[in-house]
């Protein structure tokens, strides 16, 4: 099982990916979404937006995609390129396969993950998307309750934003 990097009109990957499935109801697409707590004049709500805005994922058994469905990929309203180029079409390499693979495991959205922080200010994640990924984190809003992780994607360097919950550790008092 390969997947295909495919980059589209920001804002338009769902239109996208209903156009495009109608053609080939065969072939899986993946648009991930992330599940962000925003305050907006005191209120915080929930808000779903694209983890990778402008890009959709395609898994396919083979590591080269049909000619026919390239053209129509082409043909669609809203399609830019497929990564690395569309020209000379690749895989993701397992790296950022394996990334997109778990990322997908947490199924179509994903929710905020459950840290601590230890003693010494460094974060763990005590369950959810980020668990094993502490080493990507590059930096932490306590206050917003967000992290930013950098990581590749078809070679190119990628930040996002992911929710966090933090557990608070409370230490008993020695008797």
């Amino acid at each position: 099982m390969s997947f295909f990097a495919i980059q589209v009109m920001t804002t338009k990957e769902d239109a996208f990916k209903d156009a495009i499935s109608q053609k080939w109801p065969d072939i899986q697409f993946f648009n991930i979404k992330k599940q962000m707590r925003v305050r907006r004049r005191g209120k915080v709500s929930t808000q779903t937006s694209c983890l990778f805005p402008g890009y959709l994922f395609v898994s396919y058994e083979e590591d080269e995609l049909p000619p026919s469905f390239i053209r129509d990929l082409r043909r669609t309203t809203g399609f830019v390129r497929v990564l690395p180029s569309t020209d000379n079409i690749s895989p993701l390499n397992d790296r950022d396969a394996a990334l997109i693979a778990r990322l997908l495991s947490f199924g179509k959205e994903i929710g905020p993950s459950l840290v601590t922080f230890t003693p010494d200010k460094k974060i763990k994640v005590v369950k959810g998307a980020l668990e094993g990924l502490e080493g990507m984190i590059v930096s932490v809003n306590r206050r917003k309750r967000r992290v930013r992780i950098k990581t590749q994607l078809s070679d190119a360097p990628f930040v996002f934003d992911l929710s966090i919950d933090i557990l608070e550790v409370v230490e008993e008092p020695n008797r």
